[in-house]
């Protein structure tokens, strides 16, 4: 006799319909599992048996095999146990095909026929509503998980025998609790803006970055606050769409991590600066720290310790927001539309420009330091602004130039930042704003922004960027000013002129204001040693 169930296997960040079938014939006695099952597929068969007898049910002594179609893409992971039994209890005729026919199955068996969770549950739930299955069975434990996922019936068994019960339409599988639904965001509810003092100028680039997911680096010395500037950033974030959480939901489902699908907070990724390569970006088979962070923060604090090798790959990903893997068993595209936040030291003492204490750092030591982090990356970096020291009295609109090292640049490009913004910020100095009021008004300029466009503004590109963040004249010819003495290239024109496109939907500006750009070229501090030899 043969039958067949209904499955679905992972692949990287995919899911695909697989199919379970089951034949019993004459010959010698035993269960054959092929179409490239790995171990623990493999060991399905004794899971199974010991399932069966802890049902009271027995197989036959008879030849077996179970197929999993299509045969020439490995199977891994226990998740086809439960299917496995099925198919051959199905093929016995102690389980009529009827309900088997339109629905998916995947669980994991104990020896005592249990059903335990599986990996990417909401991954396969997805693949299963986009098969056109009609009923997903999925361990009890995962039922809010896969019933997240509108349009498809979800049946939760907690052993073998309910799902035994369930085929044969003999008994009701009680449901699964109802998914309790999240709150909006509540990221950043417990780090807010007021417990920074001062840096206002630091703080109004991450409200700019905020509006237009912006890629942000913060320089600055040990004990600015640049960790705590980067931490609060998750607080002005705008709360995910029911859509965006369920696609980070399902990738955090694949890497094992724990995340409810209905949680609307944008995920935010922290890696050591010790990662490797594949940790960061991910493997064929397995997602890194840059997909994990899709839709939310990619936080990279000690920005030129981590591995140069993985620094460079952030190039591509950063601009075309997606990950292309090719590798010499095939290619995948990884999701890595990611906001990058980075904070470096300006040298490695991280002395370099204070007022009060000296830099020890010589400046070829300082020229290799800044080194680790090429000038093609460096320059993808859309906001970058000085965290200098609180003794220096930075961030309050009264800040002195520096003069070690790089620190000129560095300097010059605090008080441009301060000529741009100490009139409008004036009050924030005697009054801090919490991460509520900041967080308000992000929301209200990425509305405008997504009601014009569709997009954050930092997503703007070619014709559409000329279109919805059109320069007058005396703008036009500040930035072109810029080019012309070398400041800016073509990659820096658009990332001033999306900037300037956040801080016009700040001020609620239909179009971008030449006070816009100025604000937004004072956001670009250059980190070069004017003493080095």
């Amino acid at each position: 006799m043969h039958a067949s169930v209904r499955s679905l296997a992972l692949s990287g960040v995919d899911a695909f319909e697989i199919s379970v079938e089951a034949s019993i014939a004459g010959g010698l006695p035993g269960v054959y599992v092929v179409g490239l099952p790995d171990t623990a597929v493999r060991e399905a068969r004794e899971r199974v048996r010991s399932a069966l007898r802890a049902a009271r049910l027995t197989l036959p002594p008879s030849r077996m095999v179970v197929n999993l179609a299509p045969a020439d893409v490995r199977k891994e992971g226990p998740a086809f146990d439960l299917p496995i039994a099925l198919a051959l209890l199905a093929a016995q005729g102690r389980v009529p095909n009827g309900r088997l026919r339109d629905a998916a199955v995947v669980g994991e068996l104990g020896l005592d026929g249990r059903v335990r969770p599986v990996r990417g549950v909401l991954a396969v739930a997805l693949a299963a509503r986009d098969a056109g299955c009609q009923v997903l069975v999925v361990p009890l434990d995962q039922a809010d998980e896969a019933r997240s996922v509108p349009g498809l019936r979800v049946v939760a068994v907690g052993s073998l025998l309910e799902a035994i019960a369930w085929a044969r339409g003999e008994a009701t599988v009680e449901p699964a609790r109802a998914a309790s639904v999240a709150a909006p965001c509540s990221a950043g509810a417990a780090l807010d803006l007021r417990d920074v003092r001062g840096q206002l100028v630091a703080k109004r680039a991450l409200e700019v970055a905020a509006v237009g997911r912006h890629h942000v680096l913060l320089i600055g010395p040990p004990g600015s606050g640049k960790t705590m500037l980067a931490e609060r950033l998750a607080g002005l974030l705008p709360p995910l769409s029911q859509a965006d959480a369920l696609e980070v939901a399902r990738l955090h489902a694949l890497a094992g991590t724990s995340r409810h699908p209905r949680d609307l907070c944008a995920p935010w990724r922290a890696p050591h600066h010790s990662v490797s390569l594949p940790g960061l970006i991910g493997t064929p088979t397995s997602l890194g720290e840059l997909s994990l962070a899709h839709g939310g923060v990619l936080f990279m604090d000690e920005w030129p310790e981590f591995d140069r090798r993985a620094l460079e790959a952030l190039r591509e990903p950063l601009e075309a927001r997606v990950l292309e893997l090719v590798r010499a068993r095939g290619r995948r595209r990884l999701p890595a539309d990611v906001q990058l936040v980075a904070a470096m030291n300006p040298c490695p003492c991280g002395l370099a420009g204070d007022p009060r204490r000296s830099c020890a750092c010589t400046p070829a030591t300082r020229r290799r330091y800044l080194a680790r982090v090429s000038g093609p990356l460096f320059d993808r970096m859309a906001i970058r602004v000085v965290v200098p020291a609180p003794w220096a009295g930075g961030g309050s609109g009264h800040r002195s130039g520096h003069r070690s090292g790089h620190g000129s640049a560095l300097g010059s490009a605090l008080a441009a930042t301060d000529l741009g913004t100490a009139g409008r910020r004036s009050a924030a100095v005697s009054a801090p704003e919490s991460t509520v009021v900041v967080a308000r008004r992000v929301a209200a300029a990425r509305a405008r922004s997504l009601r014009r466009q569709g997009c954050p503004n930092g997503a703007l590109s070619g014709a559409s960027l000329a279109r919805h963040a059109a320069l007058c004249e005396a703008a036009s010819a500040l930035l072109q000013g810029a080019r012309a003495n070398g400041r800016l290239g073509e990659r820096g024109i658009d990332d001033v002129t999306r900037v300037a496109r956040s801080l016009a939907d700040l001020a609620e500006r239909i179009s971008v204001a030449v006070d816009d750009v100025a604000e937004a070229l004072a956001f670009r501090a250059e980190l070069h040693t004017d003493d080095a030899p």
